[in-house]
């Protein structure tokens, strides 16, 4: 496990702490442990949704694609005009909320800094469609992806749910025998459902809005009838061998960070190229959340950097 400083850019003290608490009370507000699913849905689309003409007005060369595998709809965006890559993105949100509506500004942040068209696909939530509904369709978006674009250098990213989300479909995909990505970005992952990770408690008082009623409240609508400790469910309890390289994020006052280091340390034991980055000081996704701070800067160029790095390398069979 290679472990990235991340203090050379730092914003203003004082820029930082009303970034991150403001942050806090928006998100602890508007999704509370308990507030239920279908409000937390309207909310997410309601304040993260931006329409495609008004991206486009302000940035002309921006495209869209849709994309339909019966009834997955996923969209591609591409913010550069010739990627040297592709990235299939699955969303965070829980397994409750999120989709490529409410993530598109993030996609085309994340098409511009890696150079890549950006693939973020609707897959199923919970708790209507509990585990492994995400998963399958997060396979179907894989296999549809590999199909469209297959000439090009493809790799998966994710955050929070969708960062764990992303490692259990490559364990799927070695699994499966299946052709693998160059490599996988994951942002904050949430890879334990059985919320057993010590920052769970050691970032209670730290942590602006997640906490073990979130953790455990959502997991039970992901879950389902299944054993939480299923790898492919719980990607922390998984074997991490034959899996293309990670590049891992997480704030350093998040309670989840030891679901994101805890996989590096694992995958760097079984031979899998790890790297782990600690956002010092930051939240919960804070280079999705938080674009505008140094750390933020920071960290798009080291996801950058790993794609370039990756871009190159061979895709397994």
């Amino acid at each position: 496990m290679d472990r990235i400083a991340t203090d050379t850019q730092r914003s203003p003290y004082w820029k930082r702490w009303l970034s991150l608490h403001a942050y806090g009370v928006v998100t602890s507000t508007l999704f509370g442990a308990t507030t239920p699913p279908d409000r937390m849905r309207a909310r997410f689309e309601r304040f993260s949704t931006v329409s495609r003409a008004s991206m486009q007005r302000k940035f002309p060369t921006l495209t869209f694609e849709d994309h339909a595998m019966g009834p997955l709809a996923m969209e591609s965006v591409c913010a550069v005009k010739s990627p040297a890559c592709v990235i299939l993105h699955l969303h965070g949100g829980g397994f409750v909320f999120g989709s490529h509506a409410s993530y598109r500004n993030r996609a085309m942040r994340l098409s511009y800094r890696c150079n890549a068209e950006v693939f973020v696909p609707d897959y199923r939530l919970a708790p209507e469609h509990p585990y492994p509904a995400a998963l399958d369709d997060a396979f179907a978006a894989w296999q549809y992806v590999k199909k469209v674009r297959s000439q090009k250098p493809t790799f998966v990213s994710g955050d929070s749910a969708g960062g764990g989300l992303g490692l259990s479909l490559l364990l799927r995909l070695r699994d499966l025998a299946a052709k693998m990505p160059n490599g996988a970005v994951l942002l904050s992952p949430w890879t334990d459902m059985t919320a057993s990770g010590a920052s769970i408690e050691t970032n209670r008082h730290k942590d602006l809005w997640l906490s073990r009623r979130h953790i455990e409240t959502w997991a039970g609508y992901y879950v389902g009838k299944a054993d939480p400790r299923t790898p492919c469910l719980s990607p922390v309890f998984a074997d991490f061998s034959g899996l293309p390289p990670i590049l891992l994020l997480a704030g350093e006052d998040e309670v989840l960070l030891d679901d994101a280091m805890r996989v590096a340390k694992a995958a760097a034991g079984a031979g899998t190229s790890a790297q782990v980055l600690i956002g010092l000081g930051m939240q919960h996704d804070w280079p999705l959340t938080l674009p505008w701070l140094a750390e933020s800067r920071s960290a798009w160029n080291q996801m950058r950097l790993f794609v370039e790095q990756h871009c190159n390398a061979q895709d397994e069979s």
